[in-house]
């Protein structure tokens, strides 16, 4: 496997009008580990063994839903996708093109299963009803990325200096903007831009993920958002920080800094992440002892069943207003809209969903 070099980093803050912060944001590497129980080898008993990285996982998830309901919602969703990927072996193999679809399969499954397992928290905690978020998740296992999305929370792709939107707002004001109903200048500032039409929870009967994959680049970097940067920076502002070449701590630090001077109406969250080969291959395996540590369980839930399908009506109701596309990106210069959509018509069986909550 050809190795890789990934510099990244994630920031959150409160903005400057919110009293509390329902992002969540998650940067991790993948690999495979073993705990040593006992053993004459150089490490003490009850260290973790692992090996060199497999693939690097970015979360951004923004909540909803009131003042509990929208920081559990958040926080679940993200420890929920850990928690899956930690014990799914699919994601401590290389993804092969013959084995990338049924990859693909199982990441929509797993927000399928976040998305049903929000909506059974909130039943039983009081004050939880409604409860909801976004979710943003990007794999890279070089050179693939594959994205899963939904919400509006986004993804972007920097290459050679531009900016390439990735992923779809999912919400009122993007599909007028698309329909064009609504002019591209008023899209930001409209009140159907906090409308959703499609999240994890919030009420809604079922969750439609959309899901792209890209080949990356040397000197590519991604950039993960929550919509309070978006809010107040715009796409060419943020080509500007990229372009500068600062550390991924920087990026993330100058963006939010920019985001508050703007207003700062909302949380806002940033990763970035940029990637370059090593000067020189790197072909040894490696692995690396982690010391004795206190481990605390931080989640632990029921397997999810399979017998959970999508109705058809439901599926319908989702390819009506286009929610589930599997898409490989054709980047345009301009760095906006670069992944078209069909048009499949109208769906009277939309839900909306209020994310100012």
């Amino acid at each position: 496997m050809m190795q890789i070099e990934v510099n990244s980093a994630g920031l959150t803050d409160t903005g400057k009008i919110r009293t509390e912060n329902q992002d969540q944001f998650l940067v991790a590497e993948i690999s495979r580990s073993m705990r040593v129980k006992s053993g004459s080898i150089s490490c003490e008993p009850d260290s973790r063994l692992f090996g060199s990285p497999l693939g690097h996982i970015f979360v951004v998830a923004d909540g909803m839903g009131g003042h509990l309901g929208g920081s559990e919602a958040s926080k679940f969703a993200v420890d929920f996708m850990a928690n899956s990927i930690l014990n799914n072996s699919a994601w401590l193999a290389r993804i092969e093109p013959s084995s990338e679809e049924s990859f693909i399969a199982e990441l929509r499954s797993m927000l399928e299963n976040a998305h049903r397992a929000i909506e059974e928290r909130a039943k039983t905690a009081d004050g939880h009803n409604g409860m909801g978020t976004t979710l943003t998740l990007a794999y890279v296992a070089w050179p693939r990325l594959i994205i899963a999305h939904a919400g509006d929370t986004r993804c972007y792709l920097f290459r050679k200096d531009e900016l390439h939107l990735l992923t779809r707002d999912h919400t009122v004001a993007n599909e007028m903007l698309r329909k064009g109903q609504l002019p591209r200048d008023e899209s930001e500032r409209s009140h159907w831009s906090n409308v959703l039409v499609n999240a994890l929870g919030a009420g809604a009967a079922s969750v439609f993920p959309d899901i792209y994959k890209i080949d990356l680049k040397q000197y590519d970097s991604i950039l993960l958002c929550s919509d309070g940067l978006n809010k107040h920076v715009s796409d060419n502002q943020i080509s500007t920080v990229l372009s500068a070449s600062k550390s991924p701590k920087n990026v993330c630090q100058e963006l939010i800094k920019m985001a508050k001077q703007g207003g700062g109406s909302d949380n806002i969250t940033v990763i970035y992440a940029s990637f370059v080969h090593p000067p020189e291959p790197d072909n040894r395996m490696q692995m690396f002892s982690a010391h004795p540590g206190t481990e605390t369980l931080l989640q632990e839930l029921a397997i999810p069943t399979s017998e959970l399908d999508t109705h058809d009506d439901e599926t319908a109701s989702a390819l009506a207003f286009d929610l589930k596309p599997e898409t490989e990106p054709e980047l345009g210069g301009n760095g906006k809209d670069t992944v078209d959509f069909p048009e499949t018509g109208e769906n009277d069986n939309t839900e909306f969903f209020d994310s100012t909550n």
